[in-house]
């Protein structure tokens, strides 16, 4: 085994995809302890040396801060010699290049590298010359064709309808399925001809984008071509074309539908709702509006939480006709999962119309009174739509540590006891995205330092998410920030902001080893009093993954991480922890 071989495996050990992370522990594992022929201390340096990780972080982190990036070390970045660098660079310029100026990019879409035309391209977006668009379709780079076939779909009216009517000729099957796409997006002005004939395209996908395309021409369906694919051999033809079909009212298209929605099996139910919510637009609310409301009411109280949750997305596309007094009937039923349906509606409906003109605000409160913390969060989840005071005194009584959406309801109203449950929440696993969405509506309110400091986690779209919410409350911040990121991407070289990511993806690496051996036992019992959040979390994770071989220190360390003072995270793993090494000791001892 080469050391490049070790050098490439270690590096999959701090991958984002746990799949791949367990994949490597398990080649790593199959080597010895990692490799045999490389020691564990020698290991822990190689990945200490390795900043290709941290310099993809640095381009997750700059995606987000748009005309404070200079685009000419983007351009450099991409010409890296290590892949994953090049493809976080590659990002970074199509979300900042977004906001830059055209001229700064046209004259890069002649450049020699294709990934950096496609950069630019996607970019320009529908500033993109259409002529260029047009002429890269027939371009042999994967990347740049699939880049001008979105593209096209973007650029609308700016395409000539006979060009896209003989795009649907030509060979090339992704230029007639862009031709399709966008020949639907023209409403009353649809060529119906042309896309009648391409429904018996020998490719299955230009036939479905041509379904869709009819589907979007309202009365001028041409319901005869379509009902004759109620039959087609393909089950996904035949799907789409009844629910455009039943997207006009067609009886026997809605007779197939409720069908679906009466199955024995809830994975087919499920199915049935999302083949229903898919694709998205003129389709999906047609739909919803020609079922009986009584179908999708009955759905809401499946015992299967994703049908009644999919159900609720379905009831939401009815806007103001939305059954309201049936919802609120639901939130007093005594089944959990309804109840929680029902507010999910009322969450989806508040996307789009003013809750306060439609429901009351008591019910929604009373249902926030629950003992079922599930309940609460949903009901407070609805209040944040209402257009009107919240009395906070009803709200306080009920916030906790874990309720980030009452915490944001809180926190609206200029109470720093929401404020504060938001900030401990970023050091939180599974509760930070929807603590960074409040924290970025409520401006220059929300302290710069947490965000700061939650910069340099683990998780690629917490970082993004973080990066982001620094953005719109703090861009002050950014000139002095952004120059460090830059360099971090260019040359590797690490500076404070994300010197802490280091330590924290050897700890996620080291954790996927599931290995005893002294040495890491050693490495996590000390790692446990890091002062970071998320390396002790990782360092909890990887000693209970040794159980029952774990030293006596580290029992009493997990012991008092049980109150570690700044993380939710961290005090559940620790109980986790000492939960899984009692077990497993006791198991051994029964065995012996």
């Amino acid at each position: 085994m080469s050391r490049h071989h070790i050098e490439h495996l270690a590096q999959e050990l701090y991958s984002s995809s746990e799949r791949r992370r367990r994949k490597a522990a398990e080649a790593l594992r199959q080597l010895g302890e990692p490799g045999g022929r490389v020691s564990l201390e020698s290991f822990i340096t190689m990945m200490l040396h390795d900043t290709t990780p941290l310099r993809v972080a640095a381009a997750d982190i700059l995606r987000e801060w748009r005309e404070y990036v200079p685009l000419e070390p983007l351009f450099l970045a991409m010409q890296d010699t290590n892949e994953r660098v090049r493809s976080a660079a590659q990002w970074a310029l199509v979300d900042i290049g977004t906001y830059a100026p055209q001229e700064a990019l046209l004259p890069h879409l002649t450049d020699p590298d294709a990934t950096v035309r496609e950069a630019v391209l996607r970019a320009l977006g529908k500033r993109a010359p259409v002529a260029v668009v047009l002429e890269t379709l027939e371009a042999p780079e994967q990347g740049l064709c699939e880049a001008a076939t979105y593209l096209i779909g973007l650029l609308g009216e700016h395409v000539p309808v006979e060009t896209l009517i003989n795009m649907l000729q030509r060979k090339e099957t992704h230029i007639r399925v862009a031709a399709a796409r966008l020949l639907g997006n023209i409403e009353q002005h649809i060529p119906l001809e042309p896309l009648i004939e391409a429904l018996h395209d020998p490719e299955k996908n230009v036939r479905l984008e041509a379904i869709w395309a009819l589907a979007n021409a309202g009365e001028r369906m041409p319901q005869a071509a379509l009902r004759a694919l109620l039959d087609d051999a393909d089950p996904l033809i035949q799907r789409e074309a009844t629910k455009a079909l039943a997207s006009v009212g067609d009886p026997a298209a809605l007779s197939i539908i409720v069908g679906w929605l009466h199955v024995d099996h809830e994975w087919a139910r499920e199915n049935a709702l999302v083949w229903l919510r898919t694709p998205l637009g003129a389709v999906r609310n047609g739909i919803a509006r020609r079922l009986p409301v009584e179908e999708l009411l009955h759905l809401l109280k499946d015992a299967w939480w994703p049908v009644g949750y999919m159900a609720a997305g379905m009831i939401a596309t009815l806007g103001e006709d939305a059954p309201f007094a049936e919802l609120l009937e639901l939130l007093s039923d005594p089944l959990p999962q309804t109840r929680q349906a029902a507010l999910h509606a009322l969450v989806f409906l508040g996307d789009d119309i003013p809750l306060s003109q439609y429901i009351p605000i008591e019910s929604v409160l009373i249902a926030l009174e629950t003992e079922e913390s599930e309940t609460r969060r949903r009901a407070a989840e609805v209040l944040s739509y209402f257009d009107v005071s919240v009395p906070v005194e009803r709200l306080l009584p009920r916030l906790d540590d874990e309720n980030v959406e009452l915490a944001g309801l809180i926190a609206r109203q200029g109470r720093q006891e929401g404020i504060d449950i938001l900030v401990a929440n970023l050091r939180t696993r599974f509760r930070v995205d929807h603590a960074l969405v409040v924290l970025g509506e409520l401006g220059e309110r929300v302290p710069a330092e947490p965000l700061l400091a939650e910069l340099h986690t683990s998780d690629a779209s917490v970082r993004q998410g973080m990066a982001a919410t620094l953005y719109e409350t703090h861009p002050e911040q950014l000139p002095h920030l952004a120059p460090e990121l830059v360099e971090t991407l260019c040359t590797g070289k690490v500076g404070p902001l994300l010197e802490p990511l280091q330590d924290i993806l050897i700890a996620q690496a080291l954790a996927a080893l599931r290995s005893s051996h002294p040495t890491l036992l050693a490495w996590f019992d000390q790692t446990l009093a890091s002062p970071y959040w998320e390396v002790r979390m990782w360092a909890i994770i990887g000693s209970s993954q040794m159980a029952p071989h774990v030293l006596e220190t580290t029992i009493g360390k997990l012991q008092r991480l049980l109150d570690d003072p700044e993380a939710a995270s961290v005090r559940e793993a620790a109980l986790g922890a000492l939960e899984t090494i009692a077990l497993r000791a006791a198991t051994d001892g029964y065995r012996g």
